[in-house]
């Protein structure tokens, strides 16, 4: 049997929520529900206080359940409130985009962080989500990693919405600020060759500097790796530390370069283990992180 984001929402939080507390939510949605923003304001700030932070206790069926109801959409890392907070959202009348982008706008110019984070991550559930595209570009300028993470992360929508420019902008601002690439949901299906030029170039003057160069960073330059990438990959694959030389031999593995093979032969152990499946990205994203 298939569920709906809202079906799922409400029985996530129906199993923890207090009485009071899923009284109060239903209240407040049947207010929402006739186009009461004033109820939706204070609604959305008062919901930790009246259903609490607890971490949503989800099953692998209930993230398999999600998965299927919204292709991409992964709340294992969900607390109740946000759940809470979007059901609010999405109980808000939307026949009108123009009325309802605004509402949005007006809620992410107010919202403190948790609010935040809650708002970029609720966009993937609720309607119109094309016109929030230029509100995603804008998300990941932002200094805060929580919050450029809750757009970057476990987010279908920048895959879907965003521009090539975009796109590279917050896949170069995720290396920089030190947040996982692993994460960012169609990655490797984007993957393109002016992003993987500014990687490369960015990974060479790393290394001519002697600086650390982060391991993920070969995941998005090797599909395109130039004569100047391999040759980097091959120095530090010979002397690189053991993560750095796993994700470099992951990197290869990926490609149909003749000179990948023979870079991958120097090292047979390890490129034995990345051809297994035995490395994998979402491991050297936890070891880097």
């Amino acid at each position: 049997m298939s569920y709906t984001p809202v079906q799922l929402l409400e029985n996530w939080i129906l199993r923890q929520a207090s009485d009071a507390g899923q009284a109060w939510l239903d209240t407040q949605r049947e207010a929402v529900a006739t186009s009461d923003l004033k109820s939706l304001y204070m609604a959305f700030g008062f919901a930790p206080r009246k259903v609490g932070k607890a971490d949503l206790q989800l099953t692998e069926r209930d993230l398999n359940d999600a998965a299927e109801a919204r292709p991409g959409w992964m709340p294992h890392a969900w607390t109740i409130d946000q759940a809470a907070r979007v059901l609010l959202l999405m109980s808000l009348p939307s026949e009108d985009d123009a009325a309802f982008h605004a509402t949005l706008e007006k809620l992410f110019q107010t919202a403190e962080i948790r609010e935040q984070i809650c708002l970029y991550q609720a966009l993937q559930l609720l309607p119109h989500q094309e016109l929030f595209d230029d509100r995603l570009s804008e998300g990941i300028r932002t200094n805060i990693k929580s919050i450029f993470e809750s757009i970057a992360h476990n987010n279908p929508l920048p895959m879907e919405l965003m521009s090539e420019q975009a796109w590279n902008q917050m896949v170069l601002k995720a290396l920089f600020i030190g947040a996982a690439l692993d994460p960012i949901e169609g990655l490797d299906r984007r993957v393109n060759p002016d992003l993987a030029r500014m990687l490369i170039d960015f990974a060479h003057e790393r290394r001519a500097a002697k600086r650390p160069i982060p391991v993920e960073l070969w995941r998005v330059a090797a599909p395109f790796a130039d004569e100047v990438a391999l040759e980097d990959m091959r120095a530090l694959f010979a002397s690189g530390e053991q993560l750095e030389q796993s994700a470099i031999a992951l990197a290869l593995v990926s490609t149909a370069c003749d000179e990948a093979d023979v870079i991958l032969k120097t090292n047979p152990e390890i490129a034995k283990r990345a051809e297994s499946g035995e490395i994998t990205w979402r491991e050297i994203a936890q070891q880097a992180y």
